[in-house]
């Protein structure tokens, strides 16, 4: 689908299987560096049978890197090894099954074919550079978030709906994206080596809050983007509920981490997403969060900084939040607005400034970035 823009970050992609002795670019009819990156300029992605030959090494690295892992002794993800028998055999010999010899091959084989088939080949592997942690760490946080986030009824809602398969792919590209963004928070949050099932039943009852209440906690910027995803989704051939449906998803971006919040100082998750909310209103840090997630470069060193921003602006909030030392957070935002009232009158100099900016640049979020975190740190 990405054709010749997806091209750079399939060329890392191949340099890294490389790397790892997971790809011989000769053996398997792989062209050059040099004669992809001239396919490129003239407008020329990867062929069918070199996408092929990544999908299916992709698929096998990242089932080594799951088998490799502790991933597949968790008792959260029992059910994945039971849906493999057929349900006469799950009934009579489930014990059996639980303790079967292959059990971790059975769970890698599974959940690597389910995330390259619905993430994509790149998202994966870009995510663990992204932040710097193992692929079997970036599978934990893709089963956590997926149910957490209840992304199977989605696939399967794309999966059934009656519209055009470009608009499809589309839509799974779509979603993908926004998964991926929850699965980064999850594992900045620092979760992504805990046993899944303890993990969900521990921030199930805070996103489940935060959805329930989202059109009350969204910011005026974060409703704007959301309207603009759900008509630009709908204008592409999207139906209206699916579109509300994965722009739902969208707007619940920093859940996980507000409701893990919320849970470890036990104040209710809607008090901590308003002085969220709160505090990126007053900063303008919403806007430079929903810009950083509109960008997107080829080159895969600036989508890996663009993307670390768009959690870097929502991270920076939740560290802020932390040294609340009683619970009222909101209370908490206002007086420290006010002792720093020049600071803060400066810094939202600057954001205005960018904000009238008519095309803003990655190298002007990351300046930003700097001077959002000096500011959150007085």
């Amino acid at each position: 689908m990405g054709g010749a823009k997806s091209l750079p970050s399939y060329v890392r992609l191949i340099e890294q299987f490389e790397e790892q002795g997971q790809l011989n670019r000769a053996v398997e009819g792989l062209a050059s560096n040099e004669d992809l990156i001239r396919r490129g300029q003239e407008n020329r992605g990867l062929y069918r049978p070199e996408l092929a030959v990544l999908i299916s090494t992709a698929k096998l690295a990242l089932q080594g890197a799951i088998e490799n892992s502790d991933l597949g002794d968790d008792p959260g993800l029992d059910s994945e090894l039971l849906q493999a028998f057929p349900p006469a055999m799950q009934e009579g010999h489930r014990e059996a099954i639980l303790s079967h010899q292959l059990r971790r091959e059975i769970i890698a084989t599974k959940l690597a074919n389910r995330m390259i088939n619905r993430l994509g080949l790149i998202d994966p592997f870009e995510l663990a550079e992204e932040e710097g942690c193992t692929l079997g760490e970036v599978a934990r946080a893709f089963v956590m978030a997926e149910r957490l986030f209840h992304a199977d009824r989605l696939w399967h809602a794309l999966e059934v709906a009656e519209i055009a398969e470009d608009i499809r792919i589309t839509l799974f590209d779509r979603l993908a994206y926004v998964l991926r963004s929850h699965m980064a928070d999850l594992m900045r949050i620092g979760v992504s080596d805990d046993r899944i099932d303890d993990t969900v039943n521990m921030l199930a009852p805070g996103v489940t809050l935060l959805n329930e209440n989202v059109e009350n906690l969204i910011t005026a910027e974060g409703r704007l983007q959301a309207s603009r995803q759900v008509k630009l989704l709908v204008e592409a051939g999207a139906t209206p509920e699916i579109a509300g449906k994965i722009a739902n998803i969208y707007k619940n971006d920093g859940a996980a981490g507000i409701a893990y919040l919320a849970h470890s100082r036990e104040i209710d998750a809607l008090d901590v997403a308003a002085a969220f909310t709160q505090l990126g209103s007053q900063l303008g840090l919403d806007w430079a969060q929903m810009t950083a997630t509109r960008i997107n470069p080829s080159d895969p060193w600036d989508r890996l900084l663009v993307a670390g921003l768009a959690r870097d602006f929502q991270q920076m909030r939740l560290d802020f939040l932390r040294r609340t030392r009683g619970k009222d957070m909101q209370q908490f935002v206002e007086s420290w607005a006010e002792r720093n009232i020049a600071r803060v009158a400066q810094f939202r100099k600057i954001m205005d400034r960018a904000q009238q900016t008519p095309k803003p640049s990655i190298a002007m979020l990351a300046q930003i970035a700097g001077q959002a975190r000096l500011l959150l740190s007085r």
